[in-house]
């Protein structure tokens, strides 16, 4: 709705964890504790949420299946990242004169909420912008402008019929309305704007709104107030310290733009008089429109944001402003060409699955130390109903950075990580088992990790993968350059089946098993002891030469010797191990036996 004009005049005038380690220089921070304590409980989530107020459109007007694809990306739990709070909006149209109602003229708005519902969203909500013109003191939805004292009982029936309406018509219960979106600025720009001030919100809920939805038969839906652009509750502090109109104000709301004039951003602390009187605080509405970054700058700036306002501010909601919008901006988590049907996925959109994928309605925010590390954030989550947690761990740093995670209160057999950075969008890792009553978290530079789990889950157990090499049955993959040789095999102790080349080039081969925690290889060797190496991955893309060390070469007849080789730390994580034979002869070096320890 000319957000993008208004907030650059604004701007201007106010482990899969490891997967992407194992492809990096090894530079980490000293390793320290994180105590994640599941009995210090503050506040209840009630989900992450983007709007399409406005902007309803980019997404309806999308020819299928890209319509239905964007959909799934924002709102689906499961291969989408589950965003469970959509925020539309309460239209002047739907009130063109007094006594007109119009509750259909944005089509693409309904088809959006019941397509989000149909995806499990969890709420629907709805912001005003500007109250029809004809109950304005400026005779306009644009350019600010107050609702006239004489006409606050038709905005309140006009709020309290567009509850009803969208239920009966459409089938849409909304679980709040909001009275104003920012009443506190950009009342001088041409899109729909009102200005409210403090008393204006007291009266309109004690003595208007209160009753106009009771004679509805709406009451159960929440109101939010404020939704002040920057933030802020001072609009909203008489209406709370006045029990009338605190009645009928269930969420105090604001918005996270720079302060105008200053030109930044104040300190992301509580509301503290909302939190007083019992209320929720959600901070509904933020984007960055004077650059365009789909890239991880971007993603962890809005990361590092949701960090603040969840451990610092204490929200039980955090919304982004949409969740797809037109053109090349960082408005939205999605960007959309209508006109090439089309749209780019952004890093904000991962990171922001980082919360919002694993994070529910319901759960509550535990006791875990902000920022353990220069750099690093932390926060941790629990379902108090089925005893499963998350973390959310973010590294700014340009190095790797370590730490053990360590359960209070608790217990857990494995965490299973999620990582967004660079080269990776919420990937899935291998499982991190519990040693010593500690998680090892390892998070790469520039990401942010998710780890899930749950309470009283079953610890890994070690597992033992044989391969005596009579065939590749129990390997993932083999360059094309090897066989099995069965010749010679008095000088082989007897073993009738090995490992060659075929030629001097470099072949490898490679095994899959989740969580390899060591392992031993069996060569025979012609007087010759190097072109023998070994890979850690954990996606079979990134890998990571392991250092090992070998027995004495035992001398098994002719120039041949066994040895056995082991490594000298595995990297947690790893799932794929490749053996590499190098070096001019392809014959003088043969693998006998690999024995590959796990836990699963």
């Amino acid at each position: 709705m000319g957000r993008t004009f208004v907030k650059k005049l604004m701007g201007m005038t106010l482990s899969a964890l490891l997967l992407a380690a194992a492809a990096l220089p090894f530079t980490a921070q000293a390793a320290s504790d994180v105590t994640v304590n599941w009995n210090d409980v503050k506040q209840e989530i009630d989900g992450f949420g983007v709007s399409q107020a406005g902007w309803s459109d980019a997404i309806y007007d999308l020819r299928e299946p890209a319509r239905s694809e964007v959909m799934d990306l924002l709102f689906r739990p499961d291969t989408g990242i589950g965003i469970s709070i959509f925020r539309g909006a309460l239209f002047p149209e739907f009130n063109p004169a007094p006594g007109q109602y119009d509750f259909n003229v944005r089509p693409d708005q309904v088809w959006v909420m019941q397509q989000a519902k149909a995806r499990g969203v969890d709420k629907l909500i709805a912001s005003t912008w500007s109250p029809p013109a004809w109950m304005k003191t400026n005779n306009s939805t644009t350019h600010g402008g107050y609702l006239k004292q004489e006409n606050y009982g038709d905005y309140a029936a006009l709020m309290s019929k567009f509850i009803k309406a969208y239920k009966q018509q459409f089938g849409l219960d909304l679980y709040a309305v909001s009275i104003a979106n920012e009443p506190n600025s950009m009342t001088f720009l041409s899109w729909d704007s009102s200005e409210w001030n403090s008393t204006n919100f007291q009266v309109f809920l004690k003595d208007y709104l209160k009753q106009a939805m009771i004679n509805e038969g709406v009451q159960a839906t929440k109101v939010i107030a404020g939704e002040s652009s920057w933030w802020s509750e001072d609009l909203i502090k008489d209406s709370l310290n006045d029990p009338a109109s605190a009645e009928r104000l269930d969420i105090v709301a604001g918005h996270n733009y720079p302060v105008p004039i200053i030109n930044t951003e104040l300190p992301t602390t509580p509301f503290s008089t909302a939190l007083s009187k019992g209320k929720k605080v959600w901070m509904t509405e933020v984007s960055k429109v004077d650059s365009y970054d789909p890239g991880m700058g971007s993603g962890l700036k809005f990361a590092k944001q949701m960090h603040n306002f969840m451990t610092k501010a204490g929200v039980n909601a955090w919304m982004d402003w949409t969740g797809a919008i037109p053109g090349n901006n960082d408005e939205g988590l999605i960007n959309v060409d209508k006109a090439a049907n089309t749209y780019a996925v952004t890093k904000r959109y991962y990171t922001f699955g980082n919360f919002s994928k694993f994070i529910k309605p319901g759960y509550v925010r535990i006791g875990a130390p902000d920022s353990p590390q220069s750099g690093v954030y932390t926060s941790a989550y629990k379902d108090p109903a089925t005893g499963k947690f998350t973390i959310v761990a973010i590294n700014d740093n340009d190095a790797t950075s370590e730490f053990d995670l360590v359960p209070s209160g608790f217990t857990a057999g494995r965490l299973t990580p999620y990582t967004t950075n660079d080269n990776l969008n919420l990937a899935a890792g291998p499982a991190i088992p519990l040693q010593n009553g500690k998680f090892h978290a390892i998070l790469p530079p520039k990401s942010v990790v998710t780890y899930t789990g749950e309470n009283g889950s079953p610890s890994l157990q070690e597992q033992t993968l044989t391969d005596e090499l009579n065939d590749w049955s129990k390997t993932y993959s083999h360059t094309s350059g090897l066989v099995m040789d069965s010749s010679n095999s008095g000088y082989f102790n007897g073993d009738t089946s090995r490992v060659k080349r075929n030629n001097g080039t470099t072949e490898s081969f490679v095994y899959n098993v989740p969580n390899i925690t060591n392992f031993k290889a069996d060569l025979y060797q012609f007087s010759i002891w190097d072109g023998v190496a070994f890979y850690a991955s954990a996606d079979n893309e990134h890998w990571t030469q392991i250092a090992h060390t070998s027995t004495p070469g035992s001398y098994t007849g002719s120039k041949w010797y066994k040895k056995t080789y082991t490594p000298l730390q595995m990297p947690a994580g790893t799932q794929y191990l490749k053996i590499e034979l190098s070096g001019s002869d392809s014959w003088e070096k043969q693998v006998s036996r690999v024995v590959i320890n796990s836990l699963s």
